[in-house]
């Protein structure tokens, strides 16, 4: 009798055990949830802010005239580039004193015919 009434506090105590516990877990995982939830809440927002920052308001971008005025206002001038104006630069592992006279020659006709067709636009300050 005494023995079976050891075995039934025990099995209580080994119940009452594990449904603590897993009590217990499960608290810890609401708590952990909660703060993935906030770090996530937090994530979305800086996201949300950067998308509003990157995002253009197509009705407050000025127009050509008025980036044009503003061009004028500070003297810079667009111009098309002339071929004197043009430099190319080309690996760094060439020796300064080499001529590039015939660095047009060596561009692939692809880049040439690219060339042709792009249009550059080059700024400089008016005196």
């Amino acid at each position: 009798m005494l023995k079976l009434r050891f075995i039934n506090i025990f099995g209580l105590m080994v119940i009452c055990a594990v449904i603590s516990l897993f009590y217990v877990h499960l608290e810890t995982e609401i708590v952990k949830t909660s703060f993935l939830i906030n770090k996530h809440n937090k994530k979305l927002a800086f996201l949300l802010d950067q998308h509003r920052s990157l995002v253009y308001n197509l009705s407050q971008l000025e127009s050509p005239n008025s980036i044009e005025e503003a061009l004028c206002t500070n003297e810079i001038v667009l111009c098309m580039p002339r071929a004197d104006n043009i430099r190319r630069f080309y690996g760094a592992g060439r020796a300064a004193g080499e001529n590039h006279a015939g660095a047009k020659s060596r561009d692939s006709f692809f880049i040439r015919l690219l060339d042709r067709f792009s249009t550059k636009a080059e700024a400089k300050v008016v005196k």
